[in-house]
């Protein structure tokens, strides 16, 4: 069988879509690119903003009339929309066989084929049934090392679920509550990567600085783990992500400063500068908690890089909240923020309670404008770098490799890859370099990239 799956949405989904093709190919189905090659049409999608959902339903939509039209198809949605909606899906395209939660990812293959025999959802327990926290890593443990998202880097979860509720996310609902793998598990995980090439592990959960698992008597948190994880032999990055930020503590920014591989880089979102907002939106810390946090991980990791995320236009936020997150943006010296227009989510306590009341235009306008200030803070960061040179792992060719305004020598194309702060470094080298770490002299700079030659190569 030929299988098309589209992955939407945060990395936890990459992750989830990497195993998933893993357990298609020990199946014996063979992954395909082109939609209309497949005999399998699955959709690992994204709950997060409307916008992802509405990109399935025409995804379903086009899939729908397709095997209406005589084409035997199999078509699935997976993850957190699938769980969201349920068998709502069913009802909604009646050409739709498989509605499958993210944690029941591993049962997708029983699914597949089972469907001639109809239609199924098969979901995660309600969020008071916790998961059996043995049970959560069964995809995770079955994954072919061999085989990552990028040559020489892999994800590995270590938490699933997120208990904070913050007014404006369903991923509580969609993910379930906050439950962490055993150390165990994720060593040993870590080291077949490493067996296997990989260099740069990128620690995954909806709020990775919550990561505690207690077994035996004994209580593994993030700080620990990232100390025993430094010590697997082939692993030189590591990353983790994403931070919440009243469970940061000096021990996690201790590890960051002492421990070889993990890397001075931090990800750990704000969405807002503004405490009346910050309160609406259920954050539990304060503007001033949130400045305290960045002074004291500057000063405890030299180098670090910090990266954040903003939501423009939650109800209620006025032109003065709005500054306040301009002024966090200046203070903060991102070296990128991803930022967003707020979206109404079903079941969330904003959607329950507050009325939408900043208009589409304002939004815009507003996250056009925070856009433009990051776009300052990054060049200037980005500038302060030219003339040094920075360690890159090559992730492989740029997304404008092909339009350069000046030709790359022959055997060279303008590759990409990061630094250990995450900061993009494009330059011009062969392809055999992908997967390779670089050194690269830094010559120019945008608020995007860096842009340099290479100096040497491993």
């Amino acid at each position: 069988m030929k299988v098309y799956l589209e992955t939407m949405g945060c990395q936890m989904n990459s992750l989830d879509s990497e195993l998933v093709e893993a357990m298609l190919r020990r199946a014996g189905m063979e992954r395909v690119d082109e939609p209309r090659a497949a005999d399998v049409l699955l959709y690992n999608t994204c709950s997060v903003r409307q916008h992802a959902e509405d990109k399935v339903h025409s995804r379903l939509g086009w899939a729908c009339r397709r095997k209406s039209g005589g084409r035997p198809l199999v078509i699935g949605v997976l993850g957190c929309m699938a769980q969201r909606l349920g068998e709502e899906l069913l009802r909604r395209h009646p050409g739709v066989d498989i509605v499958c939660g993210p944690g029941q990812l591993a049962e997708l293959i029983k699914l597949i084929e089972a469907a001639p025999s109809g239609p199924r959802a098969l979901l995660d327990p309600p969020r008071r049934q916790v998961p059996d926290g043995r049970g959560l890593d069964r995809l995770d443990r079955r994954r072919d090392a061999t085989r990552t998202h990028r040559p020489g880097q892999a994800y590995v979860r270590i938490l699933r679920g997120c208990n904070k509720f913050c007014a404006y996310c369903v991923v509580p609902f969609v993910r379930g509550p906050e439950v962490s793998r055993s150390p165990r598990s994720i060593l040993d995980e870590v080291r077949r990567l490493a067996d296997a090439g990989v260099t740069q592990v990128t620690l995954l959960g909806q709020t990775v600085n919550s990561y505690c698992h207690s077994e035996g008597g004994r209580t593994t948190r993030l700080a620990e783990l990232l100390t025993r994880i430094d010590a697997v032999d082939g692993i030189r990055r590591v990353h983790f992500i994403t931070n919440y930020p009243a469970e940061m503590d000096r021990t996690i920014l201790e590890a960051m400063r002492d421990l070889e591989t993990v890397c001075e880089y931090l990800h750990v979102p704000a969405q807002s500068g503004s405490d009346r907002v910050l309160k609406a939106m259920g954050r539990h810390y304060t503007r001033s908690q949130y400045d305290e946090l960045i002074d004291q991980a500057r000063q405890l990791v030299p180098g670090l890089a910090v990266s954040g995320d903003f939501i423009v236009g939650f109800p209620g936020e006025t032109d003065a909240d709005h500054a306040a997150s301009v002024d966090l943006i200046r203070r903060s010296r991102y070296k990128n923020s991803f930022l967003f227009k707020y979206s109404p989510r079903p079941a969330t306590a904003a959607a329950r309670r507050l009325t939408d009341d900043v208009g589409n235009e304002e939004k815009r306008r507003r996250h056009q404008g925070l856009l433009a200030v990051q776009g300052e803070v990054s060049l200037v960061d980005h500038r302060a770098r030219i003339g040094g040179t920075v360690e890159v792992l090559v992730e492989g060719p740029s997304v404008r490799s092909n339009r350069q305004p000046v030709p790359a020598p022959p055997g060279q194309r303008q590759l990409t890859g990061r630094t250990r702060t995450d900061h993009i470094v494009v330059f011009n080298a062969p392809d055999e370099l992908v997967g390779r770490y670089v050194r690269v002299s830094v010559e120019a700079a945008t608020p995007l990239t860096l842009i340099g030659r290479t100096e040497d190569r491993e």
